[in-house]
């Protein structure tokens, strides 16, 4: 009887502490994620951070050595990819294709904020590489548009015909390789024929840029500096 009531205890004993040992992990976890910070970007905006191991961030204007040499994203608060939530169904059709060819994609641009088209127009007003903010502004500003290159499994960049934003005649998606670089147009159109497949369309005078199909039109340009939890460091004399 009396071994009977102490193996039962033990048992009782055994579940109570285990449904206390899961509660306080439960509310750890729970902890531990309220106290995580909050993506702003994505909160507000209707935009989706890129995270996939399959797509590589290395923005191109959070380095110096992009078109206006000097790094400025950090003034906007961007060290993140980030898509508008429409096109985000294309860019997990983009992945699948890259797990399929073993490759990933190298993202040199995603959403921009309409404040940094703004600050690039001032610096270099050129309407041939450059929306015009003033205008009809940029895809990247809505969120709509890559720059993009690949990259083997392992992470080394494929050559292509021109470096990105190098606005030469070597940067037209139609370009013809002389005959000891053709491997660098069959890279280029190896992109062109990944992208196409995911859903997107080129342009004729960058081989990196690629937007969503479709009319645009009706999507606002994106400005985050006005938002009360921006982390925009920019003066506003910047962009006059």
């Amino acid at each position: 009887m009396k071994k009977t009531f102490f193996i039962s205890f033990f048992c009782f004993f055994i579940m109570f502490l285990t449904i206390f040992c899961i509660k306080n992990k439960i509310s750890a976890q729970n902890e531990m994620q309220a106290t995580l910070p909050i993506d702003f970007i994505e909160k507000s905006f209707s935009l989706v951070k890129i995270t996939s191991p399959y797509f590589i961030n290395d923005l191109s204007y959070n380095r110096d050595n992009n078109f206006l040499h000097h790094a400025f994203y950090y003034k906007f608060g961007i060290n993140d990819c980030y898509v508008h939530k429409d096109i985000y169904p294309n860019m997990q059709k983009l992945e699948q294709i890259l797990k399929q060819k073993r490759l990933r994609a190298v993202m040199y641009d995603c959403f921009r904020p309409h404040e940094a088209q703004m600050y690039m127009w001032k610096l270099d007003p050129n309407p041939l590489f450059l929306s015009n903010p003033f205008k009809s502004g940029s895809l990247h500003s809505k969120g709509l548009a890559l720059d993009i290159g690949l990259a083997d499994e392992n992470g080394k960049k494929l050559e292509f015909v021109s470096a990105v934003d190098s606005f030469v005649p070597e940067s037209a998606s139609n370009y013809q390789c002389k005959k000891d670089e053709e491997y660098k147009c069959k890279n280029r159109d190896l992109l062109k024929s990944i992208m196409t497949e995911a859903g997107f369309r080129g342009i004729k005078r960058e081989w990196w840029h690629y937007q969503k199909i479709g009319d645009t039109k009706a999507y606002p340009l994106i400005n985050i500096c006005n938002h009360p939890n921006s982390k925009c460091l920019l003066d506003k004399t910047e962009l006059k």
